[in-house]
């Protein structure tokens, strides 16, 4: 597991870039620990596991944190910046959309659209930066971004024509105009050229652009563009190609160089071209709230994470880590940038293939099991080609803490449009193995028997058929044996009526004929037979065809302590008003649950009257809430609320009924502990 003492310093700069994108602490918190949660299990086209156990010596005896994985590496960091961009999104979205007081202004819709554009160009390469940076947040020309990108790539072959730049464009402005929708409109220039409809004032968003553009350059990587130079003529040695093994550092600073304004004004400056802050064109966003530049009281700069911050994202990692060990044998879920695009049962089989489009960034492998919610097993950033838009070829693994392997290939398609996706996963311990395999092939079994059920059902209902007539045939001889031996009817009835009845008419007159007889009586002398008279033969009779629904003591006894321990043994049912701890389940569309799942636990934890339980098994009662996206808004959503004891009775809303809710997660969560406690209150 990563060990967040020795992140200090990436961990401080995770939470900062949070804090400035979305202002909200609580926000932020989540977006960092939910962006460590996939950088633990992610995986890279180059092979590498991030989630590792080192060799460690074992004549040392390590505990097992000691042996995990602890530093973020220089790649690592880039993808948890990454990995930030990505989980802030669901949270932008859902400010630019409402209407309350945590609604966006105009600083923060310039300030996701740079973060956005930046976003889209950094997972590809060094040409969309300089494409997105001079042709769409600044207004230079074809030729001068093809003079920019000359300057930074050192290498003149490798500039496109003019059509080509033109294409790309189009590419990041659909993909930009599909984020943002009716906030930002699309114009046409004096020459026919689409171009996002700027704002009348653009300087006076300067100094934000400048902040958002450091934020937003690669963390750890240094300024390598020199004054006073020809760029083109005389060249910049150190970002110029020094072999395939360099080439990927190299490309992270060209990066670096486009996007740090003070990089970027000195490479201006050296082509002679107008600097970036009289061209900056940043679009006019149409929202319809009324806003002002006031929307929030929260600063963008926050005091860095508390000790209470930090034991929360170590308790949902290590809550991770324990859940990644037992996950198995479950169901497999594959979402793509928040969308469930396949799923497989692993008692049916190991892999599954699908298809993803050419802009596809995060694949995400997560299992659901009967119990829990569910875990990340296995993160991975789609890799772009230098030469064009397609998703790169990808082989990789990841073999997790309890020793399952998750593998994902990706091959491109032949027309360099969608890929292919082939993902499977296998247990490389022995004995989760052996009984993953064991499982596999009992589910096949009854899969092939559920296949002949027509035979199956006739054949047990011939075996019925037979066993039944056995019963009626012995029962049938057993009548007549008991008819046939009159000494049996009479010694032996089932309520010794009968033989009481004998006694008294056929019983010669003596001193001796009732007296008892005890089990230690050796003078007792053989009894004689005695034919039954025709008033004894009816009664033996009638208690051979009709035994008397009567029980004796022992049986008596024993039903009784059957029931006890029956009724011992069931759940007792928890009122409403005794529920004082809930474990919170959450189901549905992937992006709203885990929103709706965070805010409502923090709320759980900031009441005084309901506690949260980290397991189920500790808690009162269940929480369940179904969460599904609304069509008319991707902020929206629709949340069904019930609350179940252990039993598995609905204590809340009464009448076995649910609770619907509708909003924002914020809203959803506040009205759902709202109502649960004034309900409990209400019964207590």
């Amino acid at each position: 597991m990563i060990n967040l003492a020795s992140i200090d310093d990436q961990l401080d700069k995770a939470f900062d870039l949070a804090c400035f994108i979305q202002r909200d602490r609580n926000a932020a918190v989540r977006i960092v620990t939910q962006a460590l949660a996939k950088l633990e299990v992610a995986v890279t086209t180059q092979g590498k596991r991030l989630y590792y156990k080192p060799a460690g010596r074992p004549q040392l005896r390590r505990s097992l944190p000691d042996r995990l994985r602890n530093k973020i590496s220089f790649c690592d960091s880039h993808l948890l910046q990454r990995l930030i961009y990505i989980e802030s999104e669901p949270y932008e979205i859902a400010q630019e959309r409402s209407n309350g007081s945590t609604r966006a202004d105009e600083e923060d819709f310039v300030i996701h659209f740079v973060k956005h554009l930046v976003g889209k160009t950094i997972k590809r390469n060094s040409f969309y930066v300089t494409l997105g940076l001079s042709r769409l947040l600044h207004s230079y020309t074809t030729a001068e971004t093809m003079d920019i990108y000359n300057a930074v790539i050192q290498n003149p072959e490798s500039v496109k024509d003019d059509y080509y730049y033109r294409s790309r464009k189009g590419v990041l402005m659909q993909e930009l105009k599909q984020r943002f929708g009716d906030l930002i409109n699309v114009c046409h220039g004096p020459r026919g050229e689409e171009r996002f409809e700027a704002d009348e004032n653009p300087g006076r968003f300067v100094e934000l652009v400048r902040e958002c553009l450091n934020f937003f350059t690669p963390w750890n990587t240094p300024c390598l563009v020199p004054a006073g130079i020809d760029p083109i003529r005389e060249g910049i040695p150190s970002l110029s190609y020094h072999g395939k093994s360099e080439e990927d550092k190299i490309e992270v600073n060209r990066i670096h160089a486009l996007l740090h304004p003070d990089c970027f004004g000195r490479l201006i400056s050296d082509l002679h071209f107008d600097p970036p802050e009289k061209r900056l064109d940043i679009p006019r966003f149409f929202y319809t709230n009324d806003m002002d530049n006031n929307g929030s009281d929260n600063p963008r700069r926050q005091p860095k994470l508390t000790e209470e911050e930090l034991r929360s994202i170590k308790r949902e990692l290590d809550g991770n880590s324990e859940r990644r060990k037992a996950a198995h044998a479950g169901l497999l879920r594959i979402i793509v940038d928040g969308k469930e695009r396949a799923s497989f049962d692993l008692s049916e089989k190991n892999s599954t293939r699908f298809h993803v489009q050419r802009d596809s960034e995060l694949i995400e492998v997560r299992s659901r099991n009967t119990s829990g919610p569910e875990v990340l097993l296995a993160s991975h950033l789609l890799a772009h080609a230098k030469t064009d838009d397609r998703v790169e070829h990808g082989d990789v693994s990841i073999t997790l803490e309890g020793g399952q392997r998750v593998s994902i290939v990706v091959s491109t398609a032949t027309d360099g449009t969608d890929a292919t996706v082939d993902i499977s996963y296998r247990e490389t311990n022995p004995f989760r193995a052996a009984s993953f395999l064991f499982q596999q092939t009992a589910q096949s079994i009854r899969r092939s028997l559920w296949g002949y059920r027509s035979i199956l059902a006739a054949t047990l209902g011939v075996l019925l058929l037979v066993i039944g007539l056995v019963a009626v045939i012995k029962y049938w001889r057993k009548a007549n044996a008991t008819l046939a031996d009159p000494n049996q009817v009479a010694t032996n009835g089932p309520t010794g009526v009968a033989r009481k009845k004998e006694n008294s008419e056929t019983a010669p007159a003596g001193p001796d004929t009732n007296k008892p007889s005890t089990a230690g009586d050796t003078s007792r002398q053989p009894r004689e037979v005695v034919q039954p008279s025709s008033k004894t033969e009816s009664t033996a009779r009638n208690a051979a065809q009709k035994t008397p629904d009567v029980k004796t003591a022992s049986e008596t006894a024993a039903e009784s302590v059957i029931e006890t321990r029956s009724t011992k043994g069931r759940l007792a049912v928890v009122p409403l008003s005794s529920v004082k701890k809930v474990y919170v389940e959450t189901l549905g569309d992937e992006l709203p649950r885990q929103s709706v799942r965070k805010v409502l636990e923090d709320r759980l934890r900031a009441n005084n009257l309901i506690t949260l339980a980290e397991d189920r098994n500790e808690a009162d009662a269940l929480i369940e809430v179904s969460v599904v996206k609304g069509s008319d808004s991707e902020t929206q959503s629709t949340a069904v609320v019930q609350l179940i004891n252990a039993r598995g009775k609905v204590i809340w809303p009464n009448g076995n009924s649910r609770r619907k809710y509708h909003g924002s997660p914020d809203d959803i969560s506040a009205q759902i502990v709202k109502d649960l406690v004034a309900a409990i209150r209400g019964a207590g």
